[in-house]
């Protein structure tokens, strides 16, 4: 390799990174430079779900997702629908034995803006109601879930076909709509 070919790359080499220099120092000069009321104007970022897609939650515990079929067909009923409809679907199963063990996850699913919510088994189930007259907004279903009659707020499924209607429950919830 000459001498001479060496210094053209070098140059080239030399020229790109001062070019790229100015560049960072103008773009740090408008920043600098810029109105304090600018900073103002800028819109809020929000980032929890940038998807805007409807969510289901299912909520079970450990006893009955091992204990039943009925939470494998009614979470592989979710994900179908999820999928076919374009919402997003997540479970959550946890060691619970009593309504006033699960009450607070099934807050927290509110908290992670699940629009439905569906329980399988007893402990969900009884503490459904709760959350149902304290977030009236929210769907809830509860499928086996031992309780006497449906509460206000709640829809209650038993049996082989409660994977079908939850399936299209799931198909019917719409996108949300973002808050400005």
């Amino acid at each position: 390799m000459s001498v001479r070919s060496r210094l053209r790359g070098r140059r080239r080499l030399l020229t790109a990174a001062g070019s790229c220099l100015a560049i960072g120092l103008a773009v740090s000069g408008l920043l600098v430079l810029r109105e304090p009321g600018d900073r103002d104007s800028r819109l809020a970022v929000a980032v929890n779900d940038v998807s805007g897609r409807a969510t289901a939650c299912l909520a079970a515990d450990t006893a009955t997702a091992t204990g039943s079929g009925a939470v494998a067909a009614v979470w592989a009923a979710m994900q179908t629908a999820g999928r076919q409809h374009d919402t997003s679907v997540q479970q959550m199963i946890t060691p619970v034995t009593g309504a006033e063990q699960a009450a607070p996850y099934l807050a927290g699913l509110v908290t992670q803006r699940c629009d439905m919510i569906v329980t399988v088994g007893t402990p969900f189930g009884q503490a459904g109601p709760t959350l149902a007259s304290a977030v009236p907004s929210l769907r809830i279903t509860a499928v086996d879930s031992a309780l006497a009659g449906a509460p206000a707020g709640m829809i209650l499924l038993n049996g082989p076909d409660a994977a079908a209607q939850v399936a299209e429950q799931v198909g019917a919830l719409r996108p949300r709509v973002a808050a400005r």
